[in-house]
């Protein structure tokens, strides 16, 4: 597992993102609205799903290959992307976005998506572990910054 370059959480599928020309791993959380030069994803056993417990939405986050599960589903069902924005009530220009993953889609999209295409757009996010303080000759990410803010 890796950490966030920005807020310093584990993360199991890394953003790689370029940010005022510095390349940086980061969670989704932090890569929303930033176009990712690659995802990387940590293949992870899950529990079969009679053994998962309900976890509230900040427990999840969206899949790397969320654009190709749409169009798929889409495909299957077939819909184009204007009847689907119809349905769903939102923007064909969004919808469009959001299935090239030029924009990642918000809780509510999600949902609207899941529910209308029967697909699965979500994951659950790994727990965090607290995270030893860096050493002296370590540079201090923005997520130690806060670490540091909040201790004092």
């Amino acid at each position: 597992m890796e950490d966030c370059e920005i807020c310093g959480r584990q993360i199991s599928t890394v953003y790689v993102v370029k940010i005022e020309n510095a390349i940086m791993n980061l969670c989704a959380r932090c890569a929303k609205g930033k176009t990712p030069i690659e995802v990387i994803e940590e293949q992870v056993k899950s529990r079969p799903s009679h053994m998962q417990e309900k976890k509230s939405a900040e427990e999840y986050e969206v899949v790397s290959d969320y654009g190709k599960r749409i169009r798929n589903a889409m495909s299957s069902m077939g819909l184009t992307t204007k009847v689907l924005a119809e349905r769903i009530n939102e923007k064909e220009s969004v919808l469009i976005r959001v299935e090239n993953q030029k924009l990642p889609p918000d809780d509510k999209l999600v949902k609207k998506l899941e529910r209308e295409l029967n697909v699965r757009l979500t994951q659950e996010i790994k727990e965090e572990r607290s995270r030893a303080p860096p050493r002296h000759n370590e540079p201090l990410t923005l997520g130690d910054m806060a670490i540091r803010k909040e201790k004092k």
